[in-house]
């Protein structure tokens, strides 16, 4: 992994530390102005950045999150993109939203930024099992 991959990856940890200690201050630094978050399940609705500031800092409460299976690429231009199995243990209003979640995050080089990077976008659904055509390709 070079620099740039090790930030990115480093700093989605912080961004989702800043989520687990409820530090809006924290996350306002690292969501850009246009941060969208688009859900698998509901694909044509996007949460927009005051949307996810309001839930993710009160009703949705997260007490541990782990990345596995992390890809990041540099696609150049001040573009990083970084994908990983969020692994995380949180409930929203009292319901238990606990599990996995393959998420896609879009960071954007933000010179003067307090951290360099904000993320721009997430994509997220639930990860589900190696089918036939997946095996296949990933197969020797």
């Amino acid at each position: 992994m070079n620099d740039v991959e090790t930030s990115i990856e480093g700093l989605s940890k912080l961004w989702m530390q800043a989520w687990i200690d409820q530090d809006r201050a924290a996350l306002e630094e690292f969501l850009a102005p246009d941060y969208a978050l688009v859900v698998s399940s509901v694909p044509e609705h996007v949460f927009d950045r005051g949307n996810w500031l309001d839930t993710a800092v009160g009703p949705y409460v997260c007490t541990r999150l782990s990345y596995d299976g992390v890809q990041v690429r540099d696609l150049g231009n001040g573009l990083v993109v970084m994908s990983a199995v969020a692994d995380f243990d949180a409930t929203m209003s009292g319901l238990d939203r606990s599990g996995r979640y393959f998420v896609t995050d879009i960071w954007r080089r933000v010179p003067g930024g307090a951290h360099g990077w904000q993320v721009c976008a997430r994509y997220s659904s639930r990860p589900g099992d190696a089918d036939a055509s997946v095996r296949a390709m990933t197969q020797p």
